[in-house]
């Protein structure tokens, strides 16, 4: 079992989020010096632009031991080449992209001479990509002597023999001593590889990208080029900027979704850098990297990045423009047309790169793209490109839609029947996967599998018991979620079963019962009862959870900051026992120049918020209507609780165009060009335990949110509160909430949002 949610992010959180986690500025001087540096960066971008990209899905007998073949490391090249295409503005030409059988040693070593080594020039700026298997190898020296050294896996990178004993890897080495060679300073490195495998089986559609041999074997002849050159040492910084996909002692993951599998690092970097405003640096895509891979799943995959020159990670903003090269102006989206069918110019093939995943994942023909103040209505999708049909041709106003224009959401549409679907770990015995099965069946929103291949939410399995230090490593952070709250009860909390988690003893038993845990094997706070039970009555006590966890994927799923036109900005504000911004966030309007980040905590360290402070929030409404809202926070134990702005909690039910409706609900909306304070200047709000992330949604809309409110009415009745912590029946409350946001009628089967009537922001910080 790997360690918990909660230890992970206290060891590698808070870095990876202080570096990206925040975007509005708070002093114009700060502002004005990036703008500075980011104008100095367009004036020097004159160089020509070069790429190796490299990725590895399928590999011979004799490469790879008992690994399974990959199956996102071509999809990760495909990302980045339209990365580079469309938003770095990289010549097609100058993109070279290595797959599979041609990525053998020699393919790769020939392309990196004939493309690098002797087109770049000083100035030039250059991408190297790698996505396939990494590994670890022993070599041996001609005194007997062993070495281990972490290597890239090609193509051929058959295991040594009695016959064949010399090794084929690429190892870190070589490669970093082929990059000093290039003339060039503007060198980035992209190693989505990894060097660790996960001790336990994975699900849900996961792989590792570490091949599981530790081979042994003599040194691969050195490449030509490097034959007269003196060898660089591992401790040696690869030159220019070096990203990995995780930490050399993390585990890589590759992910499966809906039609494509992808690297985890690859995805969420390149997902964010379609729909982030300039300037983008290298800081900043890391640690907004690192939040992204935390809300999958609590992955516990930490990317990090080093460097030749200096870099202080503590002021992201001041870090070197990602790629060394700017963006190009105008191209923020949410992907790109790639072409335009010659006949009438009707239809348009898109490429989907910049949308969230778990959103495309629900994409149909009901969905409306924009660009250029255009509409299309999508007609199908594989994998990561669509087929649309451009629905208003008539728009006279609008400039015709051309190959390399970013586009946007305009409509998203998503279905109500949403599922939670739930993985059965691999090493239950049969009869358990059948009883789970069984008993999953019979809640209507949850779907299982036990095909550990296919996509999933969440893992239902057992601890392992003869891993004692990992085991108390995840149970401590739920012992002290107890201990901690069990003088902050919520009488809306409903009672826990006699063989909940509750019911602990000081020590752990011998036996364990079932919980719920990350993909990547984290305990889910407060799922495992330590005490051996039947898998039946373990669902009975987890379906609460259940409809918690599909809750939580539901209110992600309206996260829209790229696409929504509505202008609101949020802040997170310490009142005590100090008063200072924390975190700020606004929407990513079209046309509208962004602003820029806020400075940072101690140790340039993202928001860190003792136990025990007072905090408040601040929405802004930038635009012209009003905007009703609520905010949604999710604590470290994975608990929602949410915010009713009606000030009357007693106040019966609000009917839909009602005048009770008018004055119960319009006084709760935000002015035009106002701001509300949550809580209000006179009421507390302090941070609860147990320490750990908090994730915080605020959903603004032009429409009333009728049912939302008196879903919370009703939960507010028993608490008294404003803040109905926690909340006792989540899923009414997001179901209540996207009905209330959405076009659609009440008896469609889809919720329709239009981006420019809501908007959901989104963000972390750390309770310690």
């Amino acid at each position: 079992m790997g360690v918990s949610r909660r230890a992970l992010i206290k060891q590698a959180g808070a870095a990876a989020l202080a570096l990206g986690l925040t975007d509005l500025a708070i002093s114009s001087g700060a502002a004005n010096a990036q703008a500075k540096m980011y104008a100095q960066a367009l004036a020097q971008s004159s160089g020509r632009k070069l790429a190796l990209l490299i990725g590895i899905d399928t590999y011979p007998g004799g490469a790879l031991s008992a690994d399974r073949p990959l199956s996102g490391c071509t999809t990760d090249v495909e990302l980045q080449k339209a990365l580079l295409i469309y938003r770095f503005g990289f010549s097609p030409a100058d993109i070279v992209c290595l797959t599979d059988q041609q990525a053998t040693r020699t393919g790769i070593y020939q392309a990196f001479i004939d493309h690098l080594y002797h087109r770049a020039k000083a100035g030039d700026t250059v991408v190297f990509h790698f996505s396939g298997y990494g590994a670890q190898v022993r070599v041996e020296d001609p005194l007997g002597g062993q070495e281990t050294v972490r290597s890239l896996v090609p193509y051929d990178g058959f295991l040594p023999t009695e016959s064949s004993p010399a090794l084929n890897d690429i190892s870190e080495v070589e490669l970093k001593s082929l990059l000093k060679l290039l003339k060039t300073q503007k060198v980035t490195t992209v190693l989505d590889a990894g060097f660790v495998t996960p001790a336990e089986p994975l699900s849900g559609g996961l792989r590792s990208r570490a091949r599981s041999a530790v081979v042994t074997g003599q040194p691969p002849a050195p490449f030509p080029v490097l034959a007269e050159q003196r060898s660089l040492k591992a401790s040696d910084p690869f030159p220019g900027v070096l990203l990995r996909g995780a930490d050399v002692v993390d585990a890589a993951f590759e992910r499966r979704w809906n039609g494509f599998s992808a690297g985890a690092f690859t995805y969420a970097l390149t997902q964010y850098v379609w729909t982030a405003p300039a300037p983008i640096t290298v800081g900043r895509a890391l640690g907004r990297s690192q939040e992204t891979l935390l809300r999958w799943g609590g992955s516990n995959q930490q990317p990090s990045v080093s460097s030749s020159r200096k870099l202080d990670l503590r002021t992201p903003e001041k870090t070197p423009p990602l790629y060394d090269t700017p963006l190009l102006p105008g191209t923020r989206g949410q992907g790109a047309v790639q072409s335009i069918t010659a006949e009438g110019g009707k239809t348009a093939t898109l490429w989907l790169g910049g949308l969230p995943p778990r959103v495309l994942e629900y994409i149909n023909s009901s969905t409306i793209m924009s660009c250029n103040g255009r509409q299309l209505r999508l007609n199908s999708r594989r994998g990561l490109a669509g087929k649309a049909k451009i629905i208003d041709l008539s728009a006279s106003s609008a400039p015709p839609i051309q190959a390399g224009a970013p586009i946007f959401e305009s409509v998203r549409v998503l279905p109500k029947d949403i599922d939670l679907v739930v993985s059965l770990d691999s090493r239950l015995e049969r009869i358990e996967r059948v009883d789970a099965t069984s008993a999953l069946s019979a809640l209507a929103f949850v779907t299982s599998t036990s095909d550990t291949n296919l996509p999933a939410d969440c893992l239902l399995a057992k601890p392992v018991t003869n891993s004692p230090e990992t085991l108390t490593a995840s149970l401590q952070p739920q012992k002290m979620a107890q201990a901690e709250s069990a003088a902050d009860t919520d009488p809306t909390e409903p009672p826990k079963p006699a063989n909940s988690p509750s019911d602990e003893s000081d020590e752990p038993r011998g036996s364990f019962g079932y919980g719920l845990f990350s993909l990547t094997r984290l305990l889910i706070p407060g799922t495992l009862a330590l005490q051996d039970e039947a898998i039946k009555p373990a669902i009975s006590r987890l379906t609460p959870k259940l409809q918690s966890l599909l809750a939580l994927k539901m209110l992600r799923l309206s996260e829209n900051r790229a696409s929504s036109q509505l202008p609101v900005r949020v802040s997170l504000e310490m009142v005590s026992p100090d008063e200072k911004r924390l975190i700020s966030r606004q929407t990513f309007q079209i046309g509208q120049a962004p602003m820029q980040p806020i400075a940072f905590g101690r140790e340039g360290f993202a928001p860190q918020v003792q136990i025990g402070s007072r905090v408040r929030y601040q929405l802004f409404n930038d635009g012209e209507q009003p905007l009703y809202y609520t905010l949604i926070n999710v604590d470290p134990r994975e608990r929602l609780s949410a915010f009713c702005p009606i000030r009357d909690l007693s106040a019966p039910a609000l009917e839909e165009g009602s005048a009770q409706k008018i004055e119960g609900i319009a006084a709760t909306a935000i002015a035009p060009g106002s701001s509300v304070m949550i809580p209000s200047p006179t009421t507390d709000w302090a941070v609860k335990s147990p320490p750990g992330p908090v994730e915080t949604y605020v959903v603004c809309s032009t429409r009333a949110l009728t049912r939302t409110f008196n879903t919370l009415l009703t939960a507010s009745a028993n608490s008294g509160n404003q803040r109905i912590n926690p909340l006792p029946d989540p899923l009414a409350v997001i179901e209540a909430l996207l009905s209330d946001i959405s076009a659609s009628s009440k008896s469609s089967d889809t919720y329709s949002l239009d981006v420019s009537q809501w908007a959901t922001l989104n963000f972390t910080y750390q309770s310690f």
